[in-house]
């Protein structure tokens, strides 16, 4: 390994003449596990009403140690769209070793998982268009589900997992409920240890399992297919292939298994094969032993329970319930095809075949209600029949359920039967063999209605086709050994539509088989059917046509001769493609499904798909000119690797590319475009983003062509290529990585160095730089690529930028390029404030890089964070605190109504608080592309404090005194951020009374301590900057405040009194500077003061009730204030550090507010004071030419006691 490298390394710098240090190679010593063998797994939950991903091992099954967080990662490749719940996986999901814990109700465990989901997943699905792999820990799990609810699983891609000495599961379910899962394509589960199961419901619901692909699992312990586990599952429908196969003793290998719990229906349309290779094991197509109830089976594939052992059992149904069974396909079990444990079957009808070897075809008492098929055993050579009534089926045509069922004629007697007398089929007529009809009658002919349905039951070729047209619809063809057979001498032509053939249980049998002369054509068509069991096409000229809604459940096999293979749509292949050595051809329709592998045979193939074709196997080309087509929105799992030839290589638009490319030798073509094959209005599917993501080496083509948009990792190697053209449509996205660098350069991209020979030219197309987190000048160089003159960078030309904050311009050589930020953004240049935020960002040069903003609504958001900055500032909201605060302790002054007698003190007491806020909105709705509406801060505000004051009676009408305080203060802004404070209060004022009118006149100074803690959420972060960060800081203001208030009391009847007054008040605030310290983006601010000169007026209706012992005052009444001078909008002044200035905002304040009042007070004659009071205040929006503010209303309380000397 370490020489490996370190030759990479000396080669890598001969080639590219870059300049890496010896610190750069012992980093890449240290870190060649993880990059060679680097794992990207991902766990999905719901924690408090979020979705949260993570991508690390994690210590606990909670989750602990992980990265959790609410942006999705693999964002490149994968969708999660917020709206509707669902998850896309687009790229290979992998882990090699164990990376969590989990719990299977006994203790924890070590686990290794490709994709885990827990919490309450409401409404989340889950789409695999890729690979999902997990292998090398304690327990393997391709796809791991604990969430207490979930929609549905839908695979179209491969999922495996795989282990030598532990237990593998591709999909998991445990304890919780989950509704479907669809399996389009492949499911492996492997352990040569110990037990493994393709799907697994545990302890837990499960609604419907759907199986259209290929399920393969191979185990040493017991191993299922899909595996219902003390749970409750509702219906099985299997349309594909399910195979299992178990090694060790004593254990089983079940298709389909219940255990202890119920089950809804099964049906099987498909194949389902397990086997036991040893000497005691057992197996069972469908296995339910426990006699709980399931559901009805309907068998019209194959089910097969097979062992190679000698004592072993194999069943191709084992129950226990008394569910019914329709059979019109085949179920074969070597031991018995239905072994009955016990229970009742009420209805069993059988129209297709069952088959067994050493026990009992039926066995358990088991009676069939209906049995109009073939029933046999084989014996080595030769079949039997158990008695004449089943031996007397053979050669005989009946009608049930809407088919006309024919049985061909066994070939023996009932104890040493050779086979069976084909069906022929020629010229649309079948001629088949009557054991009802006299002798000269008993081969009839008949011309296939297209409206009758029919079950064709034979041993050995039950139909055999000539030529004519020949077309069946709507029917069953079984066999034991071969169902269809071409005709040798003429070849044949057969089209079967809506039909299912099972054939192939016997071995080197086949479902099809052509005919074996090279002179000859055979044509296969095949519309909305299914095979099970391979197609053996042999030599000659073979025309296959799987049209649209087949699915073939076994392996495709072409001959010596001309192959040429089509399907239509929705089709699915799982089983391997095998074309001959003849001039072949392969054409694919749209949504189609390969889950086997492709032989391209020997002469060089054409194969050309539509959109939507998911290769989920390997393809293996051949050394003459292979030319491989895949439209829009297809799949690649694994590499393609071209040989000799001048090869042709075409991805459509929007495709999944998850495998090396090699053109292999000669001269090769790999073109990215729309495939002319495909209608993009059959793309049924939004399974990708628009792009063709390629994260793995291109290598062998000479030729690469962009016609649509296409991204090449940072860190793809492409080797051999001679000419990339960019043509009309075409994007190449190229992201770069900032952290390779040559000096000042950056260099971490797919085209550096690519040897001067390589041309890159554009013919209409363009090169995007995708440069995540592009500081405030990026040189960007392209080595020794030759960059032809039609790559102009600049705005819109051919070698663009993604960032829309930046532009490029041509570098010092022709092969340089610089980025410089982009200093004049229309959508900033609106907002004065926030394009002054913005320009200081950009005058720190490193601190843009924190930023990754490539779309309009990207910019947007990135405005947001503009704002929160100047117009959701902690800092800005303290001075209106300390304001508040003050004028608290001036109200507590003038309107205190009792007096101290003369020469005498009274000392007063209470308690405040204030419960308000602030809603200021700034205007933003139709001023971006992307329109956001109006960008609103809100403030929610709390002031709580106590104070005391003591007032000394100078004479009958003086009076002074003093007063201190202390209130806790508190903003908690919308965005996140807050400030809090304590405030220390000390006054001194004096009241005058002339008559009915008290004047009084004061003084105050309030001292302010307040922690700031600025969160500043940035939501297009790059990837190497924090998307949440903290920043606090604590500082301090002094306020000064002088006020004049005047009250006249007018009686207006016994003991009630109008009260009107007045109070004129100017309050100065000096505020200290903050400082964040040295975080990353973080600000510090000037010292700022502000002044307000504040105007209020009132009336308040007093009622005085005096009573034996002292008297109480009852008043209400409104007040109107208005603030005179300093209500304008204020900027403190801030900077990032080292950066240039700009404003942060003081909101504009309300110059207008009216405030309903209402007080009681007691006061008795030893001296005990006591009132309570209330405010709310309503304040009248207010408009500037920036925005709209106005309050959330404003209560005030209070209550004190006091004592006069």
């Amino acid at each position: 390994m370490i020489e490996k490298i370190m030759k990479t390394v000396k080669s890598g710098n001969k080639k590219r003449g870059r300049n890496i240090t010896i610190g750069a190679v012992v980093g890449m010593l240290l870190s060649c596990t993880a990059v060679m063998g680097e794992d990207n797994y991902l766990w999905i939950r719901e924690n408090g009403g979020a979705t949260e991903f993570n991508t690390q091992k994690t210590t606990d099954k909670e989750g602990t140690g992980g990265n959790w967080n609410e942006e999705h990662p693999y964002s490149n490749g994968n969708i999660w769209n917020a709206d509707t719940k669902t998850y896309i996986n687009n790229i290979i999901l992998s882990s090699s070793e164990n990376n969590g814990i989990f719990n299977d109700d006994s203790s924890d465990k070590d686990l290794s998982y490709g994709l885990r989901l827990s919490g309450t997943l409401m409404g989340f699905n889950f789409i695999n268009n890729s690979s999902i792999t997990a292998t090398g820990g304690s327990y393997n799990f391709g796809i791991y589900n604990q969430s207490e609810t979930m929609e549905d699983i839908t695979n179209n891609g491969s999922i495996k997992a795989e282990s030598t000495d532990s237990s593998s599961y591709g999909i998991y379910n445990q304890f919780e409920t989950m509704e479907d899962i669809t399996n389009n394509g492949s499911i492996k589960a492997e352990s040569t240890d110990s037990s493994s199961s393709g799907i697994i419901n545990s302890k837990t619901t499960m609604e419907d399992v759907t199986n259209n692909g290929l399920i393969t699992v191979t185990g040493n312990n017991n191993s299922h297919g899909i595996n219902n586990y003390i749970t409750t599952m509702e219906d099985i429908t299997n349309n594909g292939l399910i195979t299992v196969t178990i090694k060790r003793q004593y254990n089983s290998a079940n298709g389909i298994n219940n255990f202890t719990t119920t089950m809804g229906a099964i049906t099987n349309n498909g194949l389902i094969t397990a086997t036991t290779e040893a000497e005691y094991g057992s197996a069972n197509g469908i296995n339910n032993p426990s006699g709980n109830e399931i559901g009805a089976i309907t068998n019209n594939g194959l089910i097969i329970g097979t062992t190679e052992g000698q004592y072993g059992s194999a069943n191709g149904i084992n129950d226990a319930s008394n569910s019914d069974i329709t059979n019109t396909g085949i179920i074969y079990g070597k031991t018995c095809a239905v072994y009955k444990q016990r229970g009742i079957t009420n209805n069993f009808n059988n129209y297709g075949l069952l088959i067994s070897q050493t026990g009992d075809t039926v066995s358990g008492g088991t009676s069939i209600t209906n049995s109009y098929g073939l029933i046999f055993k084989d014996t080595g050579g030769s079949y039997t029949a158990k008695d004449d009534t089943d031996y007397g089926k053979f050669g005989t045509i009946a009608t049930a359920d809407g088919y006309t069922i024919i049985n061909a004629k066994a070939e023996g007697d009932k104890d040493n039967i050779t086979g069976t007398e084909s069906l022929k089929f020629t010229n649309g007529v079948l001629t088949y063999y009557d054991s009802t009809k006299g002798d000269s009658e008993k081969y009839q002919e008949e011309i296939i209605d297209s409206n009758k349905k029919y079950i064709l039951n034979g041993i050995t070729d039950t139909l055999l086709v000539s030529t004519g047209e020949n077309k069946l619809d709507n029917s069953v063809i079984n066999a034991y050994g071969t169902a269809v057979k071409f005709d040798e001498t003429n070849g044949g032509n057969l089209i079967l539509s809506g039909t299912t053939i099972n054939g192939g249980v016997k071995a080197d049998t086949f479902a099809i088989f052509g005919s074996d002369d090279s002179s000859k054509t055979d044509a296969l068509v095949l519309e909305n059917s299914v095979v099970n069991g391979n197609i053996d096409m042999q030599s000659g000229t073979n025309t296959i046509t799987a049209g649209n809604n087949t699915t073939i459940n076994g392996d495709v096999k072409g001959g010596a001769g001309e192959d040429t293979f089509t399907s239509g749509n929705n089709v699915a292949i799982n089983g391997k493609i095998e074309l001959g050595d003849g001039n072949n051809k392969i054409t694919l329709g749209n949504n189609v499904y390969i889950n086997g592998d492709i032989d391209m045979g020997t002469n060089g193939v054409n194969l050309t798909g539509g959109s939507e074709v998911y290769l989920n196997g390997k393809v293996a080309f051949t050394d003459n000119v292979d030319i491989l087509t895949l439209g829009e929105k297809s799949v690649i799992v694994q590499d393609i690797a071209m040989k000799d030839g001048n090869d042709e290589l075409t991805i459509g638009a929007g495709s999944i590319v998850n495998g090396k490319l090699d053109g292999g030798d000669d001269d090769d073509t790999l073109t990215f475009g729309t495939n002319s094959v495909a209608s993009p209005a059959s793309i049924t599917k939004n399974n990708t983003k628009d792009s063709i993501n390629i994260s793995h080496d291109i290598a062998g083509f000479e030729n690469i062509n962009v016609g649509t948009k296409v991204t090449f990792a940072s860190d793809l190697s492409i080797t051999g290529a001679n000419n990339i053209a960019l043509e009309k449509d075409g994007v190449l996205l190229l992201t770069l990585d900032k952290n390779i660098k040559s000096g000042e350069k950056l260099i971490g991209h797919a085209l550096y160095n690519l040897g001067g020979t390589t041309s890159v030219s554009s013919t209409g197309g363009k090169i995007l730089l995708d440069l995540d987190g592009a500081t405030g000048k990026e040189i960007i160089s392209f080595g020794n690529t030759n960059l032809e003159s039609s790559i102009v960078p600049g705005d819109n030309e051919t070698l663009d930028i993604t960032s829309k904050v930046h532009t490029i311009k041509a570098g010092a050589n022709p092969n340089e390029v610089v980025l410089v930020l982009r200093w004049s953004i229309s959508e900033i240049l609106k907002y004065k404030g926030l394009n002054e935020v913005y320009h200081g960002i950009g005058s720190v040069n490193d601190l843009i890089g924190n930023f990754n903003i490539k779309s309009d609504e990207q910019l947007v958001t990135f405005i947001e964070y503009l704002n929160d900055i100047y117009a959701g500032n902690p800092y800005s909201y303290s001075s209106e605190l300390s304001r508040k605060s003050a004028g608290m302790f001036r109200d507590i002054v003038t309107e205190n109504n009792f007096k101290p007698e003369t020469n005498k003190w009274m000392i007063y007491g209470g308690l405040t608080h204030v419960d308000g806020g602030t809603k200021d909105t700034y205007y933003g709705k139709g001023y971006y592309t992307y329109d956001i509406g109006s960008s609103d801060m809100d403030a929610d505000t709390k002031i709580t404090g106590a104070y005391m004051l003591g007032e000394y009676g100078i004479s009958d009408t003086l009076t002074s005194g003093v007063v201190i305080g202390g209130n806790k203060l508190k903003s908690d802004l919308s965005n996140g951020s807050k400030v809090d404070g304590s405030a220390l209060y000390l006054g001194a004022y004096a009241k005058k009374y002339i008559g009915n009118l008290k004047v009084t006149a004061g003084a105050g100074f309030q001292y302010g301590d307040y922690d700031a803690d600025r969160i500043a959420v940035n939501k297009v972060a790059s990837s190497t900057a924090e998307p949440v960060m903290q920043y606090s800081d604590n500082y301090n203001d002094m306020t000064y405040d002088i006020y004049l208030n005047e009250r006249y009391s007018h009686q207006v009847g016994e003991n009630l009194f109008l009260e009107p007054y007045g109070t004129l008040s100017y309050t100065y605030i000096d505020q200290d500077g903050a400082n964040e310290g040295s975080k990353t983006l973080a600000i510090e601010t000037d010292s700022k003061s502000f002044d307000y000169t504040v105007g209020k007026v009132g009336v308040d209706l007093k009622k005085v009730i005096p009573h034996e012992k002292g008297k109480s005052t009852l008043s209400a009444g409104v007040s109107y204030t208005k603030i005179l001078d300093g209500a304008d909008e204020e900027h403190i002044t801030g900077r990032f550090k080292g950066g240039s200035d700009f404003d942060i905002l003081v909101a504009y304040k309300n110059e207008h507010s009216i405030g309903l009042n209402a007080k009681y007070a007691l006061e008795l004659e030893n001296g005990i004071l006591f009132d309570v009071k209330g405010t709310y205040s309503v304040e009248r929006d207010s408009n500037n030419n920036s925005g709209k503010n106005r309050t959330k209303g404003e209560w005030i309380a209070g209550a004190g006691m006091g004592y006069k000397f």
